[in-house]
């Protein structure tokens, strides 16, 4: 009896990075601190704690993120502003 193993078969999208590591990218930059990332292959998403260890993405974080993201754009957007203002 033989047994015909092909790497498809035999090596999944999980068990890829299980055995060789996650390939992260970037897929929103939050600020300065936080970021989210996405594997290519298995396409877990997950974000980086204050300690900067990336940890699972869940709604709740999700969320947090998306709050924090829009508090920096109105940051920005009030520092451009007021800078301009100031000027004239």
């Amino acid at each position: 009896m033989e047994n015909n193993y092909t790497l498809e078969g035999l090596v999944k999208k999980n068990y890829l990075c299980s055995l060789l590591g996650h390939r992260y990218v970037e897929i929103k930059k939050i600020n300065s601190h936080f970021s989210e990332f996405e594997c290519l292959t298995c396409k877990l998403q997950v974000t980086n704690d204050t300690k900067g260890q990336k940890i699972l993405l869940t709604s709740k974080l999700k969320d947090i993120n998306n709050t924090l993201w829009y508090l920096h754009l109105k940051r920005e957007f009030t520092s451009q502003f007021y800078i301009d203002q100031k000027r004239k």
